[in-house]
């Protein structure tokens, strides 16, 4: 297993265990991750969250493609279409206009300051509107800046640990409660407790 680059993380480690550490800053993110990826938007659940493994996978980052990827199959979404997004978007069994919302995201993850206005016309001539873009935008910076978060303390994750978190992302979100300092200590050991079994079977 990984280790990541920090005293207080492990190789059982997840994005909480960063974002809870420091909630003066990182808790805001709680409130908009949820606004962002769960709350009204002309794209579906299962559209927003195969975009966050998209943009992870686009960004080698194995812990949020792992994640999300998971996250996304939970909403009907065959791993399969994320590979092939991933792979080659012209490909990819999607429809034209969806090949050009991605485009749009993935010129936005690794050429973000080669963005044109011929690149958003191309996609509202796709049939997508302003929102749908502001929206797709949101979820793209949001995965680049986790990716980063996450690379960045050294946290890969495997496989126990992204089917854990979809479970929870999958049936509550990304809401986390303002209590949460208070049991946060209960809370890891439990999840380091389920997480080893599960590694022993």
């Amino acid at each position: 297993m990984n280790s990541p680059y920090f005293s207080y993380l492990d190789e059982w480690s997840d994005i909480t265990d960063i974002t809870f550490r420091d909630r003066s800053k990182l808790g805001p993110l709680d409130a908009a991750s949820h606004a962002i990826m769960r709350g009204k938007s002309e794209l579906s659940i299962a559209q927003r969250e195969t975009m966050a493994a998209y943009v992870s996978g686009l960004n080698a980052c194995s812990f949020c493609y792992g994640s999300h990827e998971a996250v996304a199959e939970r909403f009907g979404v065959a791993s399969t279409l994320i590979e092939a997004l991933i792979n080659d978007l012209d490909t990819a069994p999607i429809s034209p206009n969806e090949i050009v919302l991605y485009k749009y995201l993935k010129k936005l993850t690794q050429e973000p300051s080669k963005i044109w206005a011929k690149d958003a016309e191309a996609v509202f001539d796709a049939g997508w509107s302003e929102s749908a873009l502001h929206d797709a935008i949101l979820v793209a910076c949001l995965f680049n800046f986790y990716n980063r978060l996450l690379d960045g303390h050294g946290i890969k994750g495997n496989g126990a640990i992204y089917e854990m978190g979809a479970q929870h992302l999958s049936a509550k979100g990304y809401k986390v409660p303002w209590f949460i300092g208070a049991i946060k200590h209960i809370i890891f050991k439990a999840k380091r407790k389920q997480l080893k079994s599960k590694a022993t079977v």
